[in-house]
Parts: C-alpha cells; sequence; structure tokens
C-alpha cells in the first residue's frame, strides 16, 4: 500500500523543495543587486557573503556524506534482497522436490 501512495507524497515535496530553493533564489538575487551606499556597507556585504558561502560548502559537504550513507545502505539492502529471493527460491526448489518424492 505504501508503494501506491508514496510517489506522490515524493512528488508533492519536491515541488515544496524546488519551490523554496527558488524563492531564495531570487530573494538572494535582489539583496545582491542592491547598491552599497558605503564603504562599511561593502565589508558587511563580504562578510556575509563569506558566510554565507562557508554555510552552503558545510550543507554540500553533509549532503556528500550522507548521499554515501545512503549509497552504502542501499547497496546493504540489494545485498539482503537477494539473499532472501535466493532463499526463498531453494524453499520452493525444496517443496517441489519432496512432493514429487511422495
Amino acid at each position: 500500500m505504501l508503494a501506491t501512495t508514496h510517489p506522490p507524497l515524493l512528488d508533492l515535496q519536491t515541488q515544496v523543495w524546488k519551490a523554496r530553493a527558488q524563492a531564495k533564489q531570487k530573494w538572494l538575487e535582489r539583496i545582491l543587486a542592491e547598491p552599497v551606499m558605503n564603504p562599511r556597507d561593502v565589508e558587511r556585504r563580504k562578510a556575509w557573503i563569506d558566510q554565507a558561502l562557508a554555510l552552503v560548502h558545510r550543507e554540500q559537504e553533509e549532503m556528500r556524506y550522507r548521499a554515501a550513507l545512503l549509497d552504502a545502505s542501499a547497496a546493504h539492502l540489494n545485498v539482503l534482497e537477494m539473499s532472501l529471493i535466493s532463499a526463498a527460491e531453494q524453499r520452493i526448489d525444496e517443496s517441489g522436490a519432496s512432493k514429487r518424492r511422495e
């Protein structure tokens, strides 16, 4: 049942995240397009940009780390699935062989 409800929920969440990202991008472009009035504002903007870039880089690293964990988990689940499928096929073969002997 989850398989039938999951894709629409994932699509909806994806759309929401994309909309948020686009809104943030527009906000950033608007802020960066504002003129700088004095040297003090230039320094503030530079510091803010540096902090924002550091945050983006940290988040990118976090995403790479999580992606690596997800990849490892997915690989592990695939191995478990193959083992379970193999075990299920052996059971079917064994039950078919025992019925033929009877």
